[in-house]
Formats: C-alpha cells, structure tokens, sequence
C-alpha cells in the first residue's frame, strides 16, 4: 500500500492530474472533497480516454482545441469506486482486484472516510514476488 497517498481536488484541472500522476509515477489519484474525504478516483485510462474524446467529440468528429486545464477532474472521475479498510485482509482485496479486474483499491479510514493508502496491483505483484522468493530460498 502506499502511503501517505497522493490526492487531488474534484476542481482541479486535468493538467494539474496529468503533471501528478506523471511526476509521482502513479497510475490511480484519488479524488478528495474540501473535508479530505473521496469522492471519486481518476486514472490514467480516464485520462487518456477523456482527451481522445474531446479532442474528436461525439461520433469521432472534430471538436476543437484541447484545454486540459478548463476541464474539471470531477468531470472525468469514477465516482462508484471499489474501496477497502485497514484491516481488510489482503487476500479480500487481491480478490476484489482480480475479480473486478481494477487496478487500484483505495484504502477508506473506517472512523472518517479519509483516503489513507492505496494498493495496487504493482503492490500486489512485490508481494507475490517476495513470497515466492522466501518459498525458494
């Protein structure tokens, strides 16, 4: 899990997403309200997707100018987000990933709601690496 976790504003611009998730080498951000708590999840896929579609508009055609910085984060964020709690077990969430195929559970503070960490399936795959390299040695 990583930890302290890397958030964004639902009204920050989708640059200011681009230049984290670029400069902190991230894949999955964490949307948070003004009281920290999240309200949605932005990745790079939504990124991508959400820039092709602007740029082309609806049925393929031209729209115009791209302006990552006028369009709003809670635009394009996922707003019915898979979570899990601290003392969720590992294996619970590896199954939730896996089955749900995402890349990404946020982890929720059960007390507050705040975004705490996130696992990933990088996260995942350490893990699975370490284990196997303990059952060898």
């Amino acid at each position: 899990m990583r930890s302290p976790v890397v958030t964004i504003s639902e009204e920050a611009g989708l640059d200011r997403a681009m230049l984290i998730m670029r400069n902190q080498r991230i894949r999955h951000l964490p949307v948070v309200d003004e009281s920290m708590k999240m309200v949605g999840l932005i990745s790079d896929r939504d990124l991508r997707l959400s820039m092709k579609e602007i740029e082309e508009g609806s049925g393929g055609a031209p729209k115009g100018y791209y302006l990552p910085a006028l369009i709003k984060v809670k635009s394009v964020m996922i707003t019915n987000v898979l979570t899990a709690t601290p003392d969720m077990p590992l294996a619970n969430a590896a199954t939730i990933m896996s089955e749900r195929k995402i890349g990404a559970l946020p982890v929720l503070d059960s007390a507050d709601g705040k975004v705490v960490g996130v696992v990933t399936e990088t996260d995942m795959l350490r893990l699975l690496v370490k284990l196997l390299k303990q059952k060898g040695d």
